[in-house]
């Protein structure tokens, strides 16, 4: 075929008898032919390679398979890794424990756009109801017969929830639900897409929906069009009884967010932040060797969004907004700063 219309990145671990209706869920879709799909393993030791392999001989797409080795919960990694051997420039993350309806990832493509992430949610099913989807019930559709209304009634409350917080403006609401994602790829890119420094259950969703609006990317919710459904399975042992006490927790509420993260789809260093020099008398050399470390100074455009704004004080000049963290460098032995430049 020729390019993919849209890449659907599938993240597993060792749940294989999810992963094959999932996989099902995707070969039924109405726009299968534009599709390929990637399918990335936080390193199984199970049957999940065969499952993928055996899928591959019969699918209606391309379809990719990774792996690598199991250390800790690396789902940030298996996403960036997928994105990375993609083809689209239109991506849909989907966790492999989700089946979708015929029309879903053609659903995703009607609002996804430059700047506009679109982004669903799952009915979550009980055990006995997954237990009763098989793959014929996929191929035909009748397994939403099976979806208890209050799950579809709980979706609709959390629409029209997103649909409050976006009127009001709020700062952080609707949050970003990472499972069912769908991003063009130059937005991913902006943000150099997943943090794994996140490597324990929760937390990547809502640090990945803080950088989409420091981005200026909007979040736009789908769940009244389309909704995915989750197949009934143990908790993660990593998962905390609640995020507030999980290993991640401190990190997500770190000091300084990087809009584009240090270890994403690259993994950067210092030497590689965007740094913004403000001040007429700024000397980009002395400041360098005062730091000791070489940065890059690009060309930003107007308003542009640097990692670091940097203002030598004293001298002439204020700090911007378009900046994830600001640096105040005090030259000379001073009484105090003054507030205007602190703001």
């Amino acid at each position: 075929m020729d390019r993919p219309e849209v890449s659907v990145l599938v993240n597993t671990f060792e749940k294989p008898w999810h992963l094959r209706r999932c996989l099902v869920s995707l070969a039924c879709q109405s726009i299968a032919g534009k599709m390929e799909v990637v399918v990335v393993d936080d390193g199984s030791r199970d049957e999940t390679a065969a499952v993928v392999r055996g899928f591959a001989r019969l699918a209606p797409f391309p379809v990719k398979f990774l792996t690598h080795p199991h250390e800790a919960f690396q789902l940030c990694r298996c996403r960036n890794e997928g994105a990375a051997v993609s083809s689209a420039e239109k991506l849909i993350f989907f966790d492999g424990d989700l089946i979708a309806g015929p029309d879903h990832i053609a659903e995703h493509l009607r609002h996804l756009a430059p700047g506009v992430v679109s982004n669903s949610y799952c009915v979550r099913l009980e055990e006995d109801v997954s237990q009763r989807i098989d793959e014929d019930l996929i191929q035909c559709g009748e397994f939403t017969r099976l979806v208890p209304r209050c799950g579809l009634a709980e979706l609709a409350k959390m629409y029209r929830k997103a649909w409050l917080y976006t009127l009001i403006g709020h700062p952080n609401k609707p949050r970003c639900k990472g499972g069912d994602l769908g991003v063009m790829r130059a937005d991913l890119e902006k943000l150099n897409g997943f943090d794994e420094n996140f490597r324990a259950w929760g937390g990547e969703d809502d640090d990945f929906g803080f950088r989409l609006r420091a981005a200026k990317i909007r979040l736009k919710y789908i769940m009244n069009r389309t909704r995915s459904y989750h197949l009934w399975h143990p908790l993660a042992p990593s998962r905390p009884d609640r995020l507030r006490n999980g290993e991640n927790e401190e990190y997500l509420h770190r000091r300084v967010r990087l809009t584009r993260c240090m270890s994403g789809l690259k993994k950067r260093t210092l030497r590689d932040l965007e740094v913004r020099l403000c001040g007429l008398a700024a000397d980009a050399t002395a400041l360098q060797r005062a730091l000791g470390i070489h940065f890059k100074w690009p060309q930003l455009p107007q308003g542009g969004r640097a990692d670091v704004e940097v203002l030598p004080y004293p001298g002439e000049g204020r700090f911007t907004t378009a900046a994830d963290a600001r640096l105040l460098l005090v030259t000379q032995r001073v009484a105090a700063v003054p507030s205007r430049i602190l703001k």
